[in-house]
């Protein structure tokens, strides 16, 4: 059974307390803000964002447009999932009755697989008959597939609707263009087609716009960025443009930190710009450890996921994390899942080998559930900005400016 306290606490006080009393101090503004967006543009099926949070700064660093830990999040609040899910799927049919689910590839990967089973009951729990196939099944199997009058059946399964829970890293197979079933999320959004510098661009407008209206700065809420082409780790090619662009980056950043006070050291995270699963990630710390990445770094940074070669990185500000969960003292990460534009739960993401600067979604984390009953939904000015229930409704306001971004993506590619 979940606690209803997250057991996490800030590793330290901060000065700056401005940006969490602008968020819970306008909830009316902010709520009729997301409203209007969303009547534009419509929120992706489902998703999930990784949060960091300074104390004096927090930011999405990732948000993942086919989600996986759908295994992690509070069992006992399945039926927020189950109603979220519901209600997008009447938004788009009130006719949708089969689902055909497309997964990963993996076959010995068995923390996929439970997020599947999680995932694949909560859709069925939601009223919907529902088929698992995997991608490279249906490509290596394509006698099952068949394709009448525009519409796709296999094995004589014909979905009215087709979630993707791939991300296409591999590449779009042919037998999924031309069909009549939507679609979910929308298939030009896979990482063949996405980058995270397009991401952050749009992220970027999106921060900005909502920074106006509550009058912050929208630096508190968003990690700069740059991007400087193809780069072969291996070679160095292009590693010249990397050197400048870091050192423009640290600049812009080292004066945010000298306006506001902040006496932490600024960090970079190098990452490739498409894929997921934390692969292709290295921390620089400053413009020698570039010079003097060494050999099992360089091969770290020259293959992403299924093997694909990485010849694209964006240089992302390192935003350290300065929550720390009870009794062990792991650094943290939030991590919030929706569906539509309704946030249905999350976990903290914890390393017991990292630091608050490290990436943590790499090998033997750990997650705890969010407690998710009342949070994100409402602060409470009654309470401390360090409250949970403000807490959360920050992360539910960041989360949803990612979700928001990944919409106008999608927007822009249908």
């Amino acid at each position: 059974m979940a606690s209803n306290q997250s057991n996490v606490e800030y590793l330290k006080p901060f000065a700056n307390e401005d940006l969490h009393f602008s968020i819970i101090s306008k909830q009316n503004q902010i709520e009729k803000w997301f409203r209007n967006q969303w009547a534009k543009y419509p929120p992706p099926f489902y998703s999930s964002i990784d949060i960091r949070n300074a104390g004096f700064k927090i930011a999405p660093v990732d948000t993942n447009l086919f989600p996986a830990g759908f295994n992690n999040l509070d069992k006992e609040l399945e039926f927020l999932y189950i109603s979220a899910i519901q209600h997008f799927m009447e938004r788009i049919s009130p006719e949708i009755s089969k689902i055909l689910l497309i997964t990963e590839d993996h076959t010995r990967n068995k923390f996929y697989e439970s997020s599947i089973e999680s995932l694949t009951s909560f859709i069925r729990k939601s009223g919907f008959d529902i088929k698992i196939t995997k991608l490279i099944d249906l490509s290596s199997n394509l006698k099952d597939l068949s394709k009448t009058n525009g519409f796709l059946s296999v094995d004589g399964f014909i979905p009215d609707i087709i979630v993707l829970n791939n991300d296409l890293s591999g590449g779009m197979p042919e037998y999924l263009n031309n069909i009549k079933q939507q679609i979910i999320p929308n298939k030009n959004i896979g990482w063949n087609n996405r980058s995270k510098t397009d991401h952050c661009e749009y992220y970027s407008n999106v921060a900005d716009n909502f920074s106006r209206l509550i009058e912050i700065d929208s630096w508190l809420i968003e990690p700069y960025f740059r991007n400087c082409g193809e780069i072969d780790f291996q070679t160095k090619q292009g590693e010249d443009c990397l050197i400048y662009n870091a050192e423009k980056l640290f600049h812009i950043i080292q004066k945010k930190y000298d306006e506001y006070e902040i006496k932490e050291k600024p960090y970079i995270m190098i990452k490739a710009d498409s894929g997921t699963y934390g692969m292709g990630i290295i921390l620089i710390n400053d413009i020698d450890s570039i010079k003097n990445l060494n050999r099992k770094q360089r091969t770290k940074m020259s293959k992403i996921k299924g093997g694909n070669k990485l010849n694209k990185v964006i240089l992302q500000e390192g935003i350290y994390s300065y929550e720390k969960f009870k009794p062990t003292n792991h650094v943290a990460e939030p991590v919030i899942y929706s569906f539509g534009h309704n946030l249905v739960g999350g976990f903290y993401r914890m390393h017991d080998l990292k630091n608050n600067s490290e990436n943590l979604n790499s090998p033997g984390m750990s997650f705890h559930p969010i407690p998710f009953k009342e949070a994100c939904l409402s602060p409470n000015l009654d309470e401390t900005i360090f409250s949970e229930t403000n807490k959360f409704y920050i992360y539910g306001v960041i989360a949803r400016l990612a979700i928001l971004t990944a919409s106008k993506e999608i927007y822009n590619t249908e």
